[in-house]
């Protein structure tokens, strides 16, 4: 049964309705806004729930009946299939993929990956845990180990909420995995893209997991009240997010990415130049793990020069991202005293076409160097091993394209820097079984020692 909350209409009817969900209920709160693509029409709407509702949702949840871990992975992987070739609210994959491309200005192709990565990461729930868990922990109450003695891999808390961003689909990837550890799951979609999160909590409800997953539309002020009412969150965002939750330790603050490569003075241009491009031009540059600084040891002017050139003649090639005009127009402004500032060319009928940009500084030290917008944008910096490595520090990802031992191993011993890949490896190569910012289960998780005498109870799967 519906039920409704609030009594302020702040918007008109409009073409995709996004509801609050929870427990197989939906919500229909009559406080609503506005869903606009980048051409600033509007293509949606979306529901506002309140703090009361959201109070209520998560002690809903906590008292929800539980299933064992094996009916978990079960139910995640059907999800997986419902997600991928179902309709959902309404949408078939493409008409979902045709709206999340209109708000978001992302290529078809960059949505289209998207959505079948996440499919495949709920069809590997148990090999991305699996890949998570210590050695010597277990998550299954009937282990043999028990009478032995071992490590029972434990969730911290009961209920987590999720703060999501709106610059692509694939930061959905990740919050699932919270499900299949056994976390209630409360999810704050974007107000700009909440369609991919709309269309998660669909499959995952359908396929018998709807007491583990809540969509919950809201303002700033639900969100605190989330952050607040839940064991643990997850917070995307930037500088100003970081700062201020990145000392809360219930909070797992998700961006800046600041992915970064290093272009060694051992290795040519002409060979490197080719996947800088790809690193900056990949997932339309809208990513966290797209490159948005290159570091040069020798000749970065002229490394500069050559990814201009390329980049000019790949953009031809693929299809550049999209923005509203007073996006653009920010952005052209923040980027005006660049030795090359950056103009957006044209306002078409679908939006503003966003161009690559490169920036060359003059030091490792220049604050650019640390800038990261969503669209392919690199700041160029020449670079020396003895003090240039401070700039890489706290990176998401960095690229060493070099052979020189001392060089790398000093990368590597840079404990903030959360993925470092040597080679001719962009930075937004992922694999399911490898950390994205450190595994989930680092956060959401703990070891707790465990001996149970043979023949005693061992009690349910977690």
């Amino acid at each position: 049964m519906a039920q409704s909350y609030g009594n302020e209409i702040t918007t008109p009817a409009a073409t995709q309705f996004v509801s609050a969900q929870c427990l197989g209920a939906e919500n229909v709160s009559r406080r609503r806004q506005a869903i606009y693509d980048v051409a600033d029409r509007i293509v949606g709407e979306s529901v506002i729930t309140p703090p009361i509702y959201i109070e209520d949702v998560i002690t809903q949840m906590r008292a929800a009946p539980a299933l064992s871990l094996s009916q978990r992975y079960q139910r995640l992987k059907k999800a997986s299939q419902l997600y991928k070739k179902a309709s959902l609210a309404g949408l078939s994959p493409a008409m979902y993929s045709d709206l999340v491309m209109k708000v978001t200005g992302l290529s078809q192709t960059v949505v289209s990956q998207s959505l079948e990565n996440i499919a495949d990461g709920l069809t590997h729930m148990r090999d991305i845990l699996q890949a998570a868990t210590p050695a010597g922990a277990v998550w299954m109450s009937s282990s043999p180990a028990f009478t032995t003695g071992c490590s029972l891999f434990s969730r911290r808390g009961d209920v987590v909420s999720v703060i999501t961003a709106g610059n692509g689909p694939g930061v959905h990837g990740l919050w699932p995995q919270a499900i299949a550890m056994g976390y209630r799951t409360l999810v704050r979609p974007s107000t700009r893209e909440p369609f991919t999160a709309q269309r998660l909590v669909c499959a995952l409800t359908e396929a018998g997991l709807e007491n583990y997953v809540a969509l919950i539309p809201t303002d700033y002020k639900g969100a605190e009240t989330l952050i607040a009412r839940s064991d643990f969150s997850i917070v995307y965002g930037g500088p100003k997010i970081a700062a201020r939750y990145g000392n809360n330790p219930r909070v797992l603050v998700q961006g800046p990415g600041r992915s970064k490569m290093v272009i060694g003075k051992d290795v040519c241009h002409d060979e490197t130049v080719a996947v800088a491009a790809d690193s900056v031009l990949s997932l339309g540059g809208a990513a966290c793990v797209a490159t948005s600084a290159i570091l040069v040891e020798e000749d970065a002017k002229g490394f500069a020069k050559r990814l201009r050139q390329v980049l000019a003649t790949r953009s031809q090639q693929r299809a550049l991202p999209l923005a509203r005009k007073q996006e653009a127009e920010a952005y052209e402004k923040l980027l005006q005293l660049d030795d090359i500032p950056w103009r957006y060319e044209r306002n078409t009928s679908e939006g503003v076409l966003l161009k690559p940009h490169v920036a060359l500084v003059e030091s490792a030290a220049c604050q650019s160097v640390q800038r990261e917008l969503p669209f392919p944008c690199v700041t160029i910096a020449p670079f020396n091993a003895q003090d240039g490595c401070k700039a890489l520090s706290g990176s998401l990802v960095v690229t060493v394209l070099s052979r020189q031992k001392k060089l790398i191993n000093k990368v590597m011993e840079d404990a903030t820097i959360a993925n470092v890949y040597v080679g001719s490896i962009p930075t937004t190569w992922m694999d399911y079984r490898v950390p994205h910012d450190g595994y989930l289960a680092d956060f959401l998780m703990c070891n707790r020692g465990v001996k149970i005498e043979t023949g005693f109870f061992y009690g349910d799967d977690f």
